[in-house]
């Protein structure tokens, strides 16, 4: 790894999912069945979920943002 672009966030985050992972035997199917089962509690806690739908609706709204910045920057 190239020290200079070390980071330490990045560096643990991405050691969380390797133990995460190796709980599981680094089945992936496994690690997202189990997260879904705790997604009542982290619900109950506070936490917020979009649904496909809303999320859609983001993705169009950034993408015409998108294109009415380029149509700005186009006619300058």
């Amino acid at each position: 790894m190239n020290e200079k672009y070390f980071d330490p966030i990045v560096a643990e985050v991405r050691k969380n999912r390797e133990d995460m992972l190796a709980e599981f035997d680094g089945d992936t199917t496994k690690l997202i069945a189990y997260l879904e089962t705790k997604r009542p509690f982290r619900e109950a806690a506070g936490c917020r979920y979009i649904t496909a739908e809303e999320r859609q609706v983001r993705l169009a709204w950034n993408r015409q943002r998108r294109e009415a910045d380029s149509r700005k920057l186009a006619s300058i």
